[in-house]
């Protein structure tokens, strides 16, 4: 990305963001998402302890717990004031649960198409 073309990007604001729609490319949304993961890492291994070996028990207990965190922050946080997207909810539950999303499928094209 040169300077060039990032002073001229165009600011609209939209209901939706992703950094897909952004100037980053996917080495630097990597990147990004490495960083973020890495900080809560590294808070995690804080309430652990010192111990170099909880680094990788940090990663263990993210990688388990990482969609049941966000679900409930949007859940239960964000949702207070905010409204949210059905479509978000479908996705956090098909992920977390992925024999009902199959089950709720079936049920919804069986009765709804």
């Amino acid at each position: 990305m040169n300077q060039k073309s990032f002073n001229k990007a165009p600011i609209e604001r939209r209901e939706e963001a992703s950094l897909f729609n952004s100037y980053f490319d996917e080495s630097y949304r990597d990147e990004f998402r490495e960083m973020d993961k890495h900080e809560i890492l590294v808070k995690i291994c804080d309430i652990m302890g010192p111990c170099p070996s909880n680094f990788t028990s940090a990663e263990k207990i993210f990688e388990a717990v990482k969609l049941e965190v966000a679900r409930y922050v949007i859940h239960h946080e964000y949702c207070k004031n905010n409204s949210i997207k059905s479509k978000l909810l479908i996705w956090f539950d098909s992920k977390l649960n992925p024999d009902n999303a199959v089950k709720c499928q079936m049920f919804y094209e069986k009765f709804f198409k």
